[in-house]
């Protein structure tokens, strides 16, 4: 397995599985149609514009993406077939490590990553407005 900072060589591997991963992850709380029209492209440029260090994982395929800015984690997919194989802990652990007081937010809904980020240690230390939780550790 390999993490690597995505620059404008690889930009496009890793838009596609935030594309797929972000879509599948957010079904149950938007409509068919603004997952559609959703231009996950353009929002993973505008992070990267805005300073946002964002990893590619490969493991003899594309396998997810996570970004990090400053102590706050986000964006951490990874795509549907290849969830339950370790990748998210991975890209967790990394990012993690890239930071002194690492936190992250997850959708209330998304009892997956949830039951991840209690299973490495971060325990929920507040909400975000709307339908997110914080997570700390």
């Amino acid at each position: 397995m390999k993490s690597c900072l995505v620059t404008e060589e690889n930009f496009e591997d890793a838009a596609a599985v935030y594309a797929a991963s972000w879509k599948e992850s957010h079904k149950a709380v938007c409509s068919p149609a603004f997952l559609e029209s959703r231009d996950c492209r353009g929002f993973l440029r505008r992070e990267r514009e805005a300073g946002k260090a964002i990893y590619l994982l490969t493991d003899k395929e594309l396998c997810g993406i996570v970004s990090v800015a400053g102590d706050c984690i986000e964006n951490l997919y990874v795509l549907p077939r290849l969830q339950n194989r370790g990748y998210g802990t991975r890209l967790l652990r990394f990012a993690a490590g890239l930071c002194q007081r690492p936190y992250l937010t997850a959708l209330s809904s998304n009892d997956r990553a949830i039951a991840l980020y209690r299973r490495l240690g971060f325990r929920e230390t507040g909400e975000k407005s709307g339908c997110g939780r914080i997570f700390g550790n």
